[in-house]
């Protein structure tokens, strides 16, 4: 095999230690996860996760933003310029109802977020990726719209904001109560949204 240069041996480090951050966040918890048992799961020395993030909390932020990116990727293929926005919902059927249908993960993002909210300076950047993902969730609202040729009725952040309440709201209702809430209950909201939006549009369109 070639050798790899620094910059490929510094980003095949950061990806592993990532891997590892999640597997020891998932099973410990974020207050309980150190940076040690981190190192360890990864195969690496204390040094070289402080190489790479300066504390644990810097760690946990690159992993939001790694699951940010990997979530648009897995998603980027499903959306299809020739359908209309409920053949779009339709196609993320089947792909456990939201981003959060692993309890693993939603109750470290909750725990992550708790302890945020009790550290402004880290509740800035939970901020920037909420942000990044309700950016994430416009551009692809603007997308939508434009294939099935409709004008949106509000402006398209507010319609992205409603969609990631949805979204985390429903996720902790369908982790408390299953039964009653299953996390496809996502895209049943999504198509009364869809629903409700092209109404307003076609009322408004009318007018």
């Amino acid at each position: 095999m070639p050798r790899l240069t620094r910059a490929e041996s510094v980003l095949r480090t950061r990806a592993a230690l990532l891997r590892a951050a999640e597997e020891v966040f998932a099973d410990k918890g974020f207050a309980e996860a150190t940076l040690d048992d981190i190192a360890d799961r990864a195969g690496f020395s204390r040094g070289a996760v402080y190489a790479n993030f300066a504390n644990k909390t810097e760690l946990f932020l690159a992993l939001l933003d790694d699951w940010l990116q990997r979530e648009i990727e897995s998603r980027s293929g499903l959306t299809d310029p020739a359908h209309n926005a409920q053949q779009d919902i339709d196609a993320l059927s089947g792909r456990g109802g939201n981003r959060f249908a692993d309890s693993k993960r939603f109750l470290l993002l909750i725990e992550f977020r708790l302890y945020a909210l009790r550290h402004p300076e880290v509740a800035a950047r939970l901020r920037d990726y909420d942000r990044a993902s309700t950016d994430w969730f416009a551009t692809v609202i603007e997308q939508v719209a434009a294939a099935s040729e409709i004008s949106l009725p509000a402006p398209v952040h507010q319609i992205a904001l409603l969609v990631l309440a949805l979204e985390h709201g429903i996720a902790t209702l369908a982790h408390t109560d299953p039964e009653r809430v299953p996390h496809e209950a996502f895209l049943d909201s999504l198509t009364l949204l869809n629903r409700a939006l092209s109404a307003l549009a076609n009322t408004d369109s009318a007018q």
